[in-house]
């Protein structure tokens, strides 16, 4: 019997570590499963580095990765939906770029060998270093190249910007002034708090609009419960019909919620899954 469906990020909602979602997490996860609720997971990583995580999930389930550019069903990895935007979007940004003394990464995608471009020389030796951080966290080497006009490939995933929180507002200002069909989401650092990273995806590679694509591609039921924590959850939580929001996550996820849970250092989305299951049953 479907009871509905789950839409959960992954860092700082499911888990607190790169690598690891607690057992009592995954426990709850799955005896949902088995009562009926489809489980979906949208998160800002690539393929390779959520599945790091995920080979605990032994049942079946949904999985968007990079904000949703690439949909996929589990444990199969077939792909089913992509959203990717086109090589111009590079051009403008570059030129943005002109005189900043740092540079952004080009993803290339889940079929593509789900790795990493970037250009060594434009980056400076500190950011260097916090990019070796970033590189351990992918299954995949990353392929230093010169420069991103000679690629092969027309269509990409994810560019990932850094830097200050102010920088980051401001770049996402000059991107937004011109009519690219790109979704921008700016979020806190994970693996360095003291970085913002601006997410630049094609419009329709959001978490909400991944949600509605499962939706309507297997007619899922509702209710759907989401939960989320950070600024590029708030499409995520925006669709819910039951919203939780993880206590560490910016005020306006906190508005956008129903509940408020626990933080995930404690595996609190356990607690906000079952007050949201609750009050949907009256």
């Amino acid at each position: 019997m479907d009871r509905g469906t789950i839409a959960l990020d992954i860092d700082g909602t499911i888990t607190e570590d790169d690598h690891l979602i607690p057992d009592r997490v995954v426990s709850y996860l799955r005896e949902l499963h088995n009562k009926g609720w489809q489980l979906m997971l949208i998160t800002g990583r690539t393929f390779s580095f959520a599945l790091e995580a995920l080979e605990v999930i032994d049942f079946p389930f949904l999985l968007g990765v990079q904000n949703g550019a690439d949909l996929l069903t589990m444990p199969e990895r077939k792909i089913i939906g992509q959203s990717y935007f086109k090589k111009e979007v590079i051009e403008h940004l570059d030129a943005l770029y002109e005189g900043r003394g740092e540079d952004f990464i080009l993803y290339a995608g889940f079929e593509r060998g789900d790795f990493c471009y970037y250009r060594p020389r434009r980056f400076s030796s500190e950011m260097l270093a916090y990019l070796s951080k970033l590189k351990r966290l992918c299954s995949k080497p990353w392929q230093p190249v010169e420069n991103f006009e000679t690629l092969d490939q027309d269509l990409f995933p994810m560019i990932k910007c850094f830097g200050s929180e102010q920088e980051c507002w401001d770049l996402e200002k000059q991107l937004k002034s011109r009519s690219f069909e790109i979704e921008i989401r700016m979020i806190r650092d994970p693996i360095d708090l003291a970085f913002y990273l601006l997410l630049v995806t094609h419009k329709e590679a959001n978490k909400g609009a991944a949600v509605k694509y499962f939706m309507e591609a297997f007619g899922l039921q509702d209710p759907l419960i989401t939960a989320g924590n950070d600024k590029n959850d708030i499409p995520l939580l925006s669709i819910g019909d039951m919203r939780i929001s993880m206590e560490k996550a910016p005020d306006r996820l906190h508005e956008l919620a129903n509940i408020i849970a626990p933080s995930s250092i404690v595996g609190g989305i356990v607690e906000g899954l079952k007050e949201a299951i609750r009050r949907l049953n009256g």
